[in-house]
C-alpha cells in the first residue's frame, strides 16, 4: 500500500516540478471554463483514475491540489474531491479493496467483483449530479444535467462491465477513462448556456 502511495505521489510531484501540472492546469481550462465541468473532470472522472491507480487517499490529495491550481479554495476543493471519490473508491488501487476482501472471507475473487459492480453504477450515476449541486445549487444542476448524465453514466456502464467480465484490478482505470472521453466527446457539441464561476471571482 505504502508503495503505491509513494509512486503516485512521486510522479505527482514529477508534473509539479517539470511544469507538466501547469501544461495540465492550462489544457482543463481550455477544455471548460465553466466550474461545474471543471469539478466534473477533476473531482470525478480524473480522480476515479487516480484512484484506481493509486487509492489510499492519494485521489482526494492530488483532485485537491489541481482544483486549487485552478482558482478553487482549498476546503471547497478537498470536499468535492472526497464526494467524487465515493463511486470509485470500492475498487480503488488496482482492486486491492475486493482482493483483500476476497482474502479474508475466502469467496471468489471475480463474484465478489461482480456484486459490488452490480451496486455501484447507480452510485456513479447519482455522484455528478451530487457534486454540481454541493458547489453550486439545484439551478446549476438542470443547466449541465447533459454533463452530468453522460459522466456518470458512462462511468457506471464501464464499472458494470469490466467487474463483471474481467476482475476487480482495472475497473476504475477503464471506468474513468471512457467517463473522460464521453465527457469531452459531449463538449464538442455541447456547451453550457452559461459560464458559472464563483461569486467572487472576477
Amino acid at each position: 500500500i505504502g508503495w503505491i502511495v509513494l509512486n503516485a505521489i512521486f510522479v505527482y510531484t514529477i508534473t509539479v516540478q517539470t511544469g507538466t501540472f501547469d501544461i495540465v492546469r492550462h489544457s482543463v481550462v481550455g477544455i471548460a471554463e465553466d466550474r461545474r465541468i471543471q469539478v466534473l473532470l477533476i473531482a470525478f472522472c480524473f480522480g476515479a483514475f487516480v484512484e484506481g491507480a493509486a487509492g489510499f487517499g492519494t485521489p482526494v490529495a492530488i483532485s485537491a491540489a489541481m482544483l486549487i491550481g485552478l482558482g478553487f479554495k482549498p476546503l471547497p476543493a478537498a470536499g468535492l474531491s472526497l464526494i467524487g471519490n465515493t463511486a470509485p473508491v470500492a475498487f480503488g488501487a488496482l482492486g486491492t479493496p475486493i482482493i483483500a476482501l476476497a482474502g479474508v472471507t475466502h469467496l471468489p475473487l471475480n463474484d465478489l467483483s461482480a456484486m459490488v459492480g452490480k451496486q455501484l453504477p447507480l452510485f456513479a450515476l447519482i455522484i455528478p449530479f451530487w457534486l454540481i449541486w454541493v458547489m453550486a445549487g439545484w439551478k446549476s444542476v438542470k443547466e449541465v444535467w447533459p454533463a452530468c448524465l453522460v459522466s456518470g453514466a458512462s462511468f457506471g456502464a464501464m464499472q458494470f462491465y469490466i467487474s463483471n467480465n474481467f476482475g476487480p484490478t482495472l475497473v476504475d482505470i477503464g471506468a474513468s477513462l471512457t467517463s473522460i472521453a464521453s465527457l469531452l466527446v459531449l463538449l464538442r457539441f455541447w456547451r453550457p448556456r452559461t459560464v458559472w464561476r464563483f461569486p467572487d471571482e472576477h
